[in-house]
């Protein structure tokens, strides 16, 4: 409690006033300041005039009691503890005092007893308990509106961002805008750095407010490090750099861990050595660590070594918190935000490990960072032996076949990777992103009658793994030959997944002459003709038609398509990217023109805007499915849709903005 106590004292009778302030004159700690009232109209005014820590109130104040003054201070929204003081005790009286909102109930006579100040201190902690409660109930309002402020800011920046990037793509792929591809190159790199930075910056507001969890799950190690450097060699290479990913002595087969967020991790880290490398090269290298504080618990280590421009080292603290950046690399002019090492930094600390930098200006750095991988006193330990990823768009494919292939991995970039060198063989290509998606794709192709002739499936996927889809399949009586694709490489895996009852085991990165072994086999060779559409021979080995639908199944048809978007800029991008893939599409700027339009004409899919001038979208999406049932609906938002209600709406695809072509194409056929 504060030293000076400042005491409202409502009393009617001179006496007992000055009996009271007597009393508390005599007392040296705490000291007391007492403003004297007889009625609620002085006491509301003397509130208004002056704060107070406590208030003593007489029962009995002429034509007023304790109940209506009471009454009176909470309906001005005054909160401070009330002592109720009456001449003699009445147990009807206390319980009717405490239901009105007292602190507590005296009687005068213990005014001068030990329990009268026991009482006074009691009411005033109560009262700075209430007001820590207030104080934090505040807080956490505070951070709703602001975690609803970014959540919409999120989607506000999206969107504009959806028409800049679409049509900067759409006027690079026009031949006539040649003369000005540079600038139009520069928009569109200025562009992806711009959402790039609001990633970052919801991933720090996430971080801040305590609400970004991890999902852990078993990760294969080998496929996952293999993954990630076919991710990052290309970028590497553009620079002349060469990546390795070493391990110097055996690690666990399995870890526990987000792959999400441990990909991020790497990610950020290598891309950094990169861009602040202009010769040599970036290494990375696992080993197992002992930490100290860990009771001897073993860690994994991660070391990310380049050869670039270096910190000085009184500035190595300063990169992990947010929006710090050194002077000398901002005068390199690498931009960013400042905020991917101090994401890092939460990531890396959720992950149970720590994370530090050791460099010297001009001589590189090394960025190293430890996690909890969890049980892993069962794990069988190997060498991690990764093979360096192959030229795959040197050189064509020799084999020409035809026939349909869906690719199955939940990584896009090495799904298109595959679907590439597919298409190279000139076979029709489609994809999807995990067990679940590809039984979908299968049994619709089927039920169509243009079933598929090949599934090549990754084995490490979320929501279904290869495994159990393949189980899926022959449940089904589905016998399309399904090959494995799996980047671990301990003793007897492959048997053990043609035991399982795969077709064939390709391991990662792939390489070519294996797979052409596989489409040599389970396709038709031909002899440089596209047997079932020769007319799109030439478009089947584009690059550009690799990314075949999810949601058609790979159909060459042209779908039907409502885009259900209030804002005019983003639709018709959205319709003029559809068309050019040869799809017929109308746009609906709200619900009620949505429902009116699947009234009038048949839509195979629409694409859902979240936020409508008139309806939420999850609620606009029952109603869009009674006018047509088969009705396939893609939601497009400007943030991270729930997953519970993507689930209990059975909307199985979403899109989040700003929408590319590249995004469009993973759903419908060109």
């Amino acid at each position: 409690m504060s030293d000076l106590i400042r005491v409202l004292l409502i009393e009617d009778d001179e006496d007992d006033y000055f009996l009271t302030a007597d009393y508390l004159s005599q007392c040296k700690e705490p000291r007391f300041d007492i403003t004297w009232v007889t009625n609620s109209a002085e006491a509301v005014a003397a509130f208004r005039c002056k704060l107070f820590d406590i208030c003593l109130l007489d029962y009995i104040l002429g034509a007023e009691n304790a109940l209506d003054v009471l009454s009176v201070i909470k309906s001005k929204g005054i909160n401070i503890p009330v002592v109720i003081l009456t001449g003699q005790s009445d147990t009807k009286v206390d319980e009717m005092v405490m239901r009105a909102g007292a602190a507590d109930y005296l009687t005068k006579s213990e005014i001068e007893s030990p329990r009268f100040m026991r009482t006074m201190r009691y009411a005033m902690v109560r009262r700075e308990i209430e007001n820590e409660r207030i104080e934090r109930h505040k807080v956490e309002q505070q951070n709703k509106a602001k975690d609803k402020f970014l959540a919409h800011l999120g989607h506000e920046l999206r969107t504009p961002l959806t028409s800049i990037l679409g049509y900067t793509e759409l006027l690079i792929d026009d031949s006539q805008n040649q003369r000005i591809n540079q600038e139009l190159s520069i928009i569109h790199t200025n562009g992806k750095h711009l959402l790039s930075l609001l990633n970052d910056l919801l991933d720090m507001s996430r971080i801040m407010a305590n609400k970004l969890e991890l999902a852990p799950k078993d990760v294969d190690l080998a496929g996952f490090m293999t993954d990630v450097h076919s991710l990052m060699n290309l970028a590497a290479k553009d620079k002349g750099l060469q990546l390795s990913i070493d391990c110097p002595a055996p690690v666990p087969e399995v870890i526990r861990a987000d792959p999400t967020r441990l990909r991020q991790v790497l990610i950020n880290l290598i891309s950094n050595a990169v861009k602040f490398t202009d010769n040599g090269k970036v290494e990375v290298i696992i080993d197992m660590f002992h930490q100290m504080g860990t009771q001897g618990k073993e860690m994994l280590r991660f070391r990310v070594i380049d050869s670039g421009i270096g910190m000085p080292p009184d500035k190595l603290e300063d990169i992990f918190h947010p929006f710090e950046q050194i002077e000398d690399v901002m005068r390199a002019n690498h931009g960013g935000a400042g905020l991917g090492l101090a994401i890092c930094r939460e990531l890396v600390s959720k992950m149970g490990g720590e994370i530090s930098v050791d460099s010297a200006f001009g001589k590189g750095s090394t960025f190293s960072f430890t996690m909890d991988p969890g049980n892993i006193s069962e794990q069988p330990r190997e060498a991690l032996n990764l093979a360096s990823p192959s030229t795959r768009t040197a050189t064509g494919m020799n084999l020409h076949v035809s026939g349909r292939v869906l690719i199955v991995d939940d990584l896009r970039e090495l799904r298109r990777l595959t679907g590439h060198l597919v298409s190279q063989c000139h076979a029709q290509v489609a994809y999807a992103e995990n067990g679940v998606k590809a039984l979908e794709a299968v049994l619709i192709a089927e039920q169509e009658g243009h079933p598929f002739h090949l599934v090549l499936m990754d084995i490490h996927m979320p929501v279904m793994n290869g495994i159990d889809a393949l189980k899926a399949l022959r449940k089904h009586n589905c016998q399309t030959a399904v090959v494995a694709i799996t980047a671990a490489s301990r003793k007897g895996l492959r048997q053990s997944l043609l035991d399982e009852g795969f077709d064939g085991v390709l391991g990662k990165p792939i390489e070519k002459n294996a797979l052409m072994e596989v489409l040599d086999k389970y396709l038709i060779r031909t002899s440089g003709v596209d047997i079932e559409h020769p007319d799109n021979a030439s478009a089947a080995s584009s690059e550009k038609s690799t990314e075949a639908p999810l949601l058609n199944n790979g159909l060459s048809q042209g779908q039907r398509i409502l885009v259900i978007e209030d804002d005019i800029d983003a639709a018709e991008l959205m319709q003029l990217l559809l068309i050019h893939q040869g799809h017929q599409v109308d746009i609906a700027q709200s619900g009620e023109e949505a429902m009116k339009k699947l009234h009038h004409n048949d839509f195979d899919h629409a694409l859902l805007d979240l936020t409508l001038p008139d309806y939420q979208g999850f609620d606009l999406a029952p109603k869009l499915r009674n006018i047509a049932p088969g009705l396939n609906i893609v939601v497009v938002s400007g943030r991270e849709p729930d997953a519970h209600q993507l689930e209990e709406h059975h909307i199985y695809h979403a899109l989040l903005k700003p929408v590319s072509k590249q995004d469009l194409t993973r759903l419908f056929e060109e």
